[in-house]
């Protein structure tokens, strides 16, 4: 069982976000019109769906939404799952330095050392991401067993930040079949901390840290910017 209380762990989950959207926010706010390569023909589709007729105003939201509330804050956290993890635990997670693996901590319901890899959610690896994730837990074993390690079958966890054991795909039972535990969203947690029902407290702590931040700002911020591009270029898009 950590030290670590559950009001620390929502504090410095708190602290990653807030961080982690004021950058976002901040490279954002310095993104320039020309950065963007627009596709004329089918942004005007997107526009239209701000309303008719298509203005500067419509196509700027066109291009801004989908690149901020799409993949772009997702793929941000996507590069610092392990800073997330060894942040928000207060170091009860540490940062692995064995090949392949992101995090190492003792399991709070076992106290037994675990390796483990960090995936997004229930859904996020395909058929080929297997082999990858099999060959590195090998690799593990076989180094295990070169300096005479204590590693069990159970040492070996695919940890998946978000969702339920319910909803992982046919790829995460696979691996799991293949003799890998792999645990997700609240399970994943109360393994590493012990802590029950932190799962949602995080949730909680991260929508938190976005309504502080100037993420809204900042889009808007974009969207001028953007808009003021188009305005300047209105022949490329067909504008009165």
């Amino acid at each position: 069982m950590s030290n670590i209380t559950e009001q620390e762990v929502l504090d410095n989950a708190y602290d990653f976000f807030f961080n982690l959207f004021s950058k976002i926010a901040q490279k954002y706010s310095c993104k320039k019109y020309k950065s963007f390569k627009v596709n004329p023909f089918t942004i005007q589709a997107t526009a239209n769906a701000f309303g008719s007729p298509i203005t500067a105003n419509s196509l700027a939201r066109a291009v801004v939404y989908p690149f901020a509330l799409g993949t772009s804050i997702a793929t941000s956290f996507g590069t610092n799952f392990q800073a997330f993890m060894v942040s928000t635990t207060g170091g009860v997670a540490t940062a692995s330095v064995v090949n392949g693996m992101d995090i190492e901590y003792d399991d709070a319901l076992d106290d037994r050392h675990k390796y483990c890899q960090i995936k997004a959610g229930p859904t996020t690896i395909n058929k080929d991401d297997i082999k990858t994730i099999e060959d590195h837990f090998r690799g593990l074993t076989n180094l295990a067993r070169t300096n005479h390690l204590p590693l069990d079958a159970s040492d070996k966890v695919v940890g998946v930040l978000y969702g339920t054991h319910d909803d992982l795909s046919t790829m995460y039972r696979t691996i799991e079949n293949d003799g890998i535990n792999v645990f997700a969203g609240e399970e994943f947690f109360y393994h590493v901390t012990g802590i029950r029902g932190l799962y949602k407290g995080l949730i909680e702590s991260a929508q938190r840290a976005a309504e502080n931040s100037k993420m809204q700002e900042s889009i808007e911020t974009l969207i001028a910017e953007v808009e003021s591009g188009i305005n300047n270029n209105k022949d490329f898009y067909s504008l009165k």
